[in-house]
């Protein structure tokens, strides 16, 4: 027991001899250890890359419609890691991008970005996005900015619009093209893009200008020929001048060329029906002549499995004629046309194929 208790008081005098030699700071509080070297503290980070880029937004400006913008981004790399551009993505389909993929640290890319103003009037603000391995700036906006002006502007407007042209009638329609500048220019042809239309122009005397405008004013005149054919029209006019900021001006032509004498159904098919059982199908026959009368005569189907009835809806203008395939048709199919003449010069006699297949 006394060697015992010898011992702790041996370990308990070292503790305390121990304790007395440790440096003090203020107030006898034991001193911090001294702290680390630098370069031991920059082992310990992780090595980043970090993207600059010294122009976000790009302005142009005014610029002439039709004109094709492009600039190029500079992408730095401040940190000590290389900088991925993992994806770069136009926000319209009118704007392509190309652009680098790596940039080391210390060195500088690019991102370029081309937009095409041909669809577009007045301020623009395109945008790129911009996807990187930077953790502080994963992802980034690059903006292209300008308003676009025609340099020769369209009066009333820049469309066309021919309502419900009556087939083998001429149909006419103006417009003025103007100089927004005051400058001068010349029209020297015009393409109709495949439609059905004769066009001509004229530089307007001095009585016809618009006298609150200077510069060069043309008269363009756009007629729907009496040869166009029954159908919709939709084409884009593009007019040659010599402005040298707008060398093309587009025209919008839409509208219908619709028949004097229109037919709905243009054909009846009846389908696959039954025997057995008499069935029925109706077409419509409207005069889109104004003051003018339509008659039908001579209403049949060369085919003696169908009946037909007509039936007037509004005298002179509209009629119904109703078509049966007769009950007691033999099973098969059974082509047919129904042939009818009517008074107006343009469609006297009208054919309608009749098509039914009886099981």
């Amino acid at each position: 027991m006394r060697t015992k208790l010898a011992l702790m008081f041996v370990v308990a005098l070292v503790a305390t001899l121990a304790a007395a030699q440790q440096p003090t700071g203020p107030q006898g509080a034991t001193a911090a250890p001294p702290a680390p070297p630098a370069a031991a503290a920059k082992a310990v980070e992780t090595a980043q890359p970090l993207m600059e880029v010294p122009e976000k937004i790009k302005d142009f400006g005014i610029v002439a419609k039709g004109e094709k913008l492009k600039y190029t981004f500079a992408i730095r790399n401040t940190g000590k890691a290389p900088l991925e551009i993992r994806e770069v993505r136009p926000t319209c389909g009118c704007t392509v991008a190309s652009y680098d993929r790596t940039v080391a640290p210390g060195a500088s890319g690019k991102v370029s970005a081309e937009v095409d103003t041909s669809a577009f009037s007045g301020v623009i603000s395109k945008v790129v996005l911009v996807f990187t391995n930077d953790p502080t700036t994963p992802q980034l906006s690059l903006i292209l900015k300008a308003e676009v002006r025609s340099y020769v502007e369209v009066l009333p407007r820049p469309l066309i619009f021919f309502r419900n042209v009556m087939q083998g009638e001429q149909a006419t329609e103006k417009v003025t093209l103007v100089s927004v500048d005051g400058g001068d220019f010349k029209l020297t042809g015009i393409d109709t893009a495949g439609g059905p239309y004769q066009t001509s122009f004229r530089e307007l005397p001095e009585k016809e200008r618009d006298a609150n405008r200077k510069g060069s004013q043309w008269e363009v005149v756009v007629t729907v020929p009496v040869t166009a054919p029954e159908g919709t029209l939709n084409h884009k006019l593009t007019v040659k001048t010599t402005a040298a900021k707008a060398p093309e001006v587009t025209i919008n032509v839409s509208g219908n060329v619709r028949p004097v004498v229109q037919v709905i159904p243009a054909e009846v098919n009846f389908g696959i029906v039954n025997a057995g059982a008499p069935i029925g199908h109706n077409i419509l026959v409207i005069n889109n002549r104004q003051g003018t009368e339509l008659q039908l005569s001579d209403v049949k189907v060369d085919s003696d499995v169908f009946t037909t009835e007509v039936m007037p809806q509004q005298a002179g203008q509209r009629y119904l004629i109703a078509i049966t395939l007769k009950a007691s048709a033999a099973k098969g199919q059974h082509k047919a046309t129904l042939k009818f003449t009517t008074n107006d010069p343009t469609r006297k006699q009208i054919d309608i194929p009749v098509v039914a297949t009886v099981q």
